[in-house]
């Protein structure tokens, strides 16, 4: 049989049902998908001063290119999510990729920066919807014993084509024009579009609600909340520290723009190991009847130490191994989020999988401007990146209580009865 939204997973170390298989090829087509949108997101970064002298903009009104893709996935992705509970996964896949590549085309045509961001937040649009989609469907068709490392192999592979995505397209924009990128993205996608139509059918999800209550009802859920919080705070820490590192990497040991750009690509390279790590853990750890959730406290140890470390060394050797650490905790702590947030409440995993994804981006925000305040690579700086890191842990142990609560047995009451019978033998000896 193929699993379903509607069913509960099994019991923690409990063997796969019979017959339950992992569909790797279909999964196959959404790790294209996943690729290219990872490719897609960070494209615009290094684009931005040829596409600002190209439409005759300044580099900072340019820079609303990136802003239109995060604001409109952040405010849509839960809106969506509710929805994509109620209909075949299948639908909001294809119907998101359709809209990605519209996106794209639009981009790669639009003769005016107002037209370009208003086709990046079309293009956010279709994230928000595809993305939650394809996360709920991976956890739910994949076998259990196997669900962590299909789940984790997607962030892998969404990491892989920002780290591969950016390199590329710069080479392509340098051949052609900057427009090229954004056309070979909406090619590339429009073609899995038939695909997906056909090989992505499935049952209809029955979990779902409608209107405002069903948005907000995976906050309910103590699990899903604090988890969620753990989200905003690692990734607070994670890319909002990460956005300052070219500023102290440069200033600190006066690394060339080339150079930076190779700690970039050590920075993608210990993101897909820690995600793909992850994976196996999980996995272990279900199998054994553990909590995978406290992964997440680990993975928050050790980010906290490595930004600690790359952040304040002052030999590069050493701020590189903590830069390191720092990404492959932080690329294994989102799988592990992924993993499992998308089995907490089976009746709105695509809801509760689009709220981790707007609180990464929220998160991202906070981070951003709270440590933009401060001095880069000084003392306050490294605090608060660090303390981000052991809120995380915090927050990831209030998760592990909470799932440890909520799954305990529930113990019959006997007191009151023991009480009642009692009271009534006294009575009964009184009246005899």
């Amino acid at each position: 049989m193929t699993p379903t939204s509607t069913e509960q997973p099994p019991a923690r170390g409990a063997p796969a049902p019979s017959g339950v298989r992992t569909p790797w090829g279909r999964f196959a087509l959404l790790y294209a998908v996943f690729f290219l949108m990872g490719a897609e997101m960070y494209l615009v970064s290094p684009l931005l001063p040829t596409i600002s002298h190209d439409l005759r903009s300044s580099t900072a009104a340019a820079a609303a290119l990136v802003t239109s893709y995060v604001v409109t996935y952040a405010i849509a992705g839960p809106l969506l999510g509710v929805w994509a509970d109620r209909v075949e996964r299948r639908m909001f896949i294809t119907w998101g990729v359709v809209l990605f590549v519209v996106g794209n085309v639009l981009c790669a045509l639009a003769p005016t920066l107002p037209l370009l961001i208003a086709a990046r937040a079309v293009t956010g649009l279709g994230g928000a919807a595809a993305a939650p989609a394809i996360w709920a469907y991976l956890a739910e068709r994949s076998a259990p014993s196997q669900r962590g490392k299909a789940v984790s192999w997607g962030a892998s592979i969404y990491s892989l084509g920002q780290v591969l995505g950016v390199p590329l397209g710069t080479l392509v924009a340098g051949l052609a024009s900057w427009r090229w990128p954004f056309a070979a993205i909406g090619i590339g996608l429009a073609c899995t579009v038939p695909v997906l139509t056909t090989r992505l059918r499935g049952a209809r999800p029955t979990g779902g609600g409608r209107g405002f209550g069903a948005i907000v009802r995976p906050w309910a859920d103590r699990r899903i909340r604090l988890g969620l919080l753990a989200t905003a705070l690692l990734q607070a820490g994670r890319l909002g520290t990460y956005t300052f590192a070219g500023v102290l990497f440069s200033g600190r040991f006066g690394l060339s723009l080339g150079e930076l750009g190779l700690v970039g690509l050590l920075v993608g390279f210990a993101s897909v190991v820690g995600s793909t790590l992850t994976g196996h853990l999980v996995d272990r750890v279900r199998q054994r009847g553990g909590q995978e959730i406290r992964l997440s406290v680990l993975w928050a140890g050790v980010f906290t130490a490595g930004v600690v470390v790359a952040v304040t060394a002052t030999a590069l050797w050493v701020s590189l191994a903590g830069l390191f650490a720092w990404f492959v905790a932080g690329g294994a702590f989102y799988s592990t989020q992924q993993s499992y947030l998308s089995t907490v409440d089976p009746t709105q995993r695509a809801a509760v999988v689009s709220w981790n994804n707007s609180m990464m981006n929220a998160g991202i925000a906070v981070g951003t401007s709270l440590l933009g305040a401060l001095t880069v690579g000084g003392a306050g700086f490294a605090a608060l990146a660090g303390a981000f890191g052991i809120a995380a842990a915090s927050a990831s142990i209030g998760v592990l209580a909470a799932a440890k609560k909520a799954e305990a047995p529930h113990q019959p009451d006997r007191l009151p009865a023991q009480r009642r019978a009692t009271a009534s033998h006294t009575t009964a000896e009184g009246q005899s």
